[in-house]
């Protein structure tokens, strides 16, 4: 779906003065990048193509780098000031506007879809809002919470419609839009509908607690194994593991390098984003006679790359009565790090034996699980 007829506005020019620290929210990180870029990247994804970004001024040199992806207007000192900056743009002339604030960090596309359906019907103002739960006063007396609203955005307007009622000068200080359109009564036809879910936003520090229970947008989950027979000889060879390579009186028998962690990594990868396993894309031929298993890995982390998929933690059991692994483990970690483009908190390594019992046991195989987390980016 494309979104032609429509200007989305983010504002993201806000002082920020309850939430402390002169910070802008807009900048804050989530899902391994700021609110700025997962609001953009949403947009994009759901095909709005003019995206009009308010910003601070002092911030003018983060959000240069988004360019190329909307255009960049200067806020004003009050919020209907950089609203009015960005109506005034020439190129903001579509037939609908949608404006949302940066400080409500979960947008639902749902919510998208339904102003879009009320704008086709021919309400000038779509406005979402969630009910009050809680009991209200004022001056010691109850409210009755059931004529409440909590009014939120997205919101949606008809263009011309916006633009007249911010060309009235109202000198009071705006929250929202919408209110531009109730101060002019039974003129214009205003719908509300209430949001289900919970479009939170972000107004003192405390609330960044909030953004935790939505860290895993979509989340993919895979389980890699891979067991290799082992020879013991009388002198010390190289093996490796963990892309780690180190002496042993063991020698790994595989075509390739041998490296059982990085086969069990590589398949629990291809395993949550539901591919095909190792030996399907690396079959035992000749070009892949002694092959670096870490390009086997590369290839895994690069289909999750092209899926927007990121490693969220990795967790791996070396099952093995020799060769042990404890004193390689830093190594080992370090250099998995390294090829996962992941931090050391993402990532465990556990080992153990098979007490002597089975095939393990008599050390002639070694074994390897992965699991393994993908989050959507």
């Amino acid at each position: 779906m494309t979104f032609e007829k429509f200007n989305f506005i983010l504002l993201a020019g806000g002082k920020s003065t309850r939430f402390g620290n002169n910070s802008n929210k807009s900048l804050i990180t989530f899902r391994n990048s700021h609110l700025i870029e997962n609001t953009l990247r949403d947009l994009e994804k759901w095909g709005f193509s003019h995206i009009t970004l308010v910003y601070n001024k002092k911030d003018k040199i983060f959000f240069d780098k988004f360019k190329n992806k909307a255009l960049l207007v200067l806020g004003g000192k009050e919020r209907s000031d950089s609203v009015k900056n960005a109506l005034s743009e020439k190129s903001n002339n579509k037939k609908y506007t949608i404006i949302h604030d940066l400080a409500r960090p979960i947008i639902h596309k749902n919510t998208i879809l339904k102003i879009i359906k009320y704008l086709n019907k021919e309400y000038e103002c779509v406005v979402p809002y969630s009910k009050v739960n809680d009991t209200v006063i004022q001056n010691q007396k109850t409210i009755n919470r059931n004529n409440l609203k909590l009014i939120k955005t997205p919101q949606g307007f008809i263009t011309k419609e916006l633009k007249k009622v911010h060309k009235k000068n109202y000198d009071g200080v705006l929250t929202d839009d919408s209110e531009l359109f109730r101060i002019e009564g039974k003129k214009y036809k205003i719908k509300y509908f209430e949001e289900k879910k919970y479009n939170f936003k972000l107004t003192y520090k405390e609330d960044k607690e909030k953004l935790k229970y939505y860290e895993f947008k979509d989340v993919k989950f895979g389980i890699g194994y891979d067991i290799h027979r082992l020879e013991k000889n009388k002198k010390k060879n190289l093996i490796k593991l963990g892309g780690v390579s180190f002496e042993s009186y063991y020698r790994i028998i595989s075509h390739s390098d041998g490296d059982v962690i990085l086969h069990s990594i590589t398949d629990s990868i291809l395993g949550a984003i539901s591919d095909r396993d190792i030996g399907v894309y690396f079959p035992n031929n000749k070009s892949n006679k002694n092959k670096n298993s870490s390009k086997f890995l590369l290839y895994a982390l690069n289909k999750i790359k092209l899926k927007k998929l990121f490693i969220g933690n990795i967790d791996i059991m070396v099952i093995s009565e020799n060769p042990k692994i404890n004193i390689y483990y830093n190594a080992i970690i370090r250099n998995l790090c390294k090829l996962l483009q992941i931090k050391q908190n993402q990532i465990t390594i556990k080992a153990t034996t098979n007490e002597k019992s089975g095939l393990i046991g008599d050390e002639k195989f070694i074994a390897v699980w992965s699991s393994i987390l993908l989050k959507k980016i």
